[in-house]
């Protein structure tokens, strides 16, 4: 089966390799944007409707468009409202490109179809975009490709085997040298998440997945090794259900101890199979919305995911320190006001993640909504989690945090803990998605 993913967007796409065009082969192209078309990107928000319109590959959802924000703080506090969920929401995509190729120069309307003949490198593609570790590195696929005119920036679609992208995202998101029973794991939570969100998570967009963290992140050919391969192959069809359907596999690098729900992240109605859960022994509910409960839980080190392992960054616990200038001119990006004034009222999710934030200002209070935009907003350029306590002195301001992501579902850091303790990737699905079941679908 074949699946369509997006890859970042950039000025132009310098492709290498075993390039056919039209039936002729090149060694090289480079492919511009010449749309005249206007690309906007809003967040729509959505409920469930049964005279909506369906989305959706796989797993069939039917949505009602409720509005279309300008921002994901005002989408995330709308969708809260109404109890639905929120997507980003691209227009004006497609149109004219010009292509360069060895023998000459011409110019196409989107998609430009490029067959794969071997293996191509697409040079500088944007790794991590947006967080503390992007950067951009050259990467090899196999797998055709669309490229599209994205306003005045181009974009390509690989379109590729399942079981070569799920080989790939196992190694991308987690490390293709981890434990093999986390790598049985991550494979069933990529391809649940695959089967849930294809043609969802980008309802409006001309491929069924991104690559990048947004929906799971795919590297190519540059994390697949033996065991990743062998791994998909092995699990091959194998999704985590509930009552018959995929269910919403989320899941994140650490939960730095214990697990969120998916409503106090995305909105919509909390899942029974995302409880907030402690990640150790015993698996019992923890509420840490409580501000001094929160504090005494950034103590504890008794979970799956406080653990070492060679060639993966584990924010288990974080400290960020910020002069107060400093922090209002981050704050400066999004918001206009003249003074900042400090932070006051907050409200966190079960795991302690914040979702709401008072931004104190000579203008009046500020909110910021969510705990992605949180980290967002006040991250240099992005914070591990939202899930932090705040230190207040008259220069400084302090945020002494716990775990990287967002904590719904999966901890990746957990997975690999488990497997080291001889737990295998049934008893880890189970303690990640209680209330569960493994089936052969599709």
């Amino acid at each position: 089966m074949l699946i369509r993913v997006g890859l970042p967007e950039d000025e132009f796409l310098e492709l290498e390799g075993d390039i056919i065009l039209g039936g002729r082969k090149y060694s090289w192209i480079r492919v511009y944007s010449d749309s005249e078309k206007e690309l906007r990107v809003k967040f729509a928000v959505f409920k469930d409707s049964p005279t909506g319109k369906v989305f959706g590959r796989f797993f069939k959802r039917k949505w009602e468009l409720v509005a279309l924000a300008d921002n994901i703080s005002t989408a995330h506090e709308k969708a809260q409202r109404i109890n639905g969920e929120y997507r980003v929401w691209v227009e004006g995509w497609g149109g004219n490109l010009r292509v360069e190729t060895e023998r000459g120069i011409w110019f196409v309307d989107s998609p430009l179809r490029i067959k794969n003949g071997g293996k191509i490198k697409i040079k500088n593609v944007w790794v991590g975009r947006g967080f503390h570790w992007e950067h951009k590195r050259d990467l090899e696929f196999v797998g055709d490709f669309d490229i599209y005119a994205w306003g005045k920036k181009v974009k390509a679609v690989n379109i590729i085997e399942e079981v070569d992208y799920i080989a790939s995202v196992i190694g991308s998101e987690l490390h293709p040298r981890a434990p093999m029973e986390a790598l049985k794991a991550q494979a069933l939570a990529a391809r649940t998440n695959l089967y849930r969100t294809a043609g969802s998570h980008h309802p409006n967009e001309p491929f069924d997945i991104c690559s990048e963290d947004h929906c799971q992140v795919y590297l190519g050919l540059d994390k697949v090794s033996h065991e990743t391969l062998k791994v998909s192959r092995e699990t091959e069809g194998e999704v985590i259900t509930y009552e018959g359907e995929p269910i919403e596999a989320r899941y994140s690098k650490s939960c730095g101890g214990v697990m969120e729900r998916f409503s106090v992240v995305w909105g919509g109605g909390d899942k029974p199979y995302n409880l907030n859960l402690m990640d150790g022994e015993g698996n019992g509910i923890k509420d840490l919305s409580d501000e001094e409960k929160f504090e005494k839980f950034l103590e504890e080190k008794g979970a799956f995911c406080n653990i070492e392992f060679p060639g993966i960054q584990n924010l288990y616990r974080w400290e960020v320190s910020y002069r107060r200038d400093e922090l209002e001119g981050l704050i400066g990006r999004f918001f206009e006001f003249g003074k900042f004034l400090g932070i006051g009222k907050l409200k966190r999710g079960f795991s302690g993640r914040i979702y709401s934030m008072e931004i104190l200002t000579d203008k009046g209070s500020i909110w910021l909504n969510g705990e992605y935009f949180i980290r967002l907003v006040l991250g240099k350029p992005f914070l591990p989690s939202s899930a932090f306590k705040i230190v207040e002195s008259r220069d400084n301001i302090v945020l002494r945090g716990i775990g990287w992501g967002h904590g719904v579902g999966m901890c990746q850091m957990g997975a690999i803990g488990m497997a080291l303790k001889g737990y295998n990737y049934r008893d880890i699905i189970g303690h990640y998605y209680p209330n569960t079941e493994i089936k052969k679908y599709l």
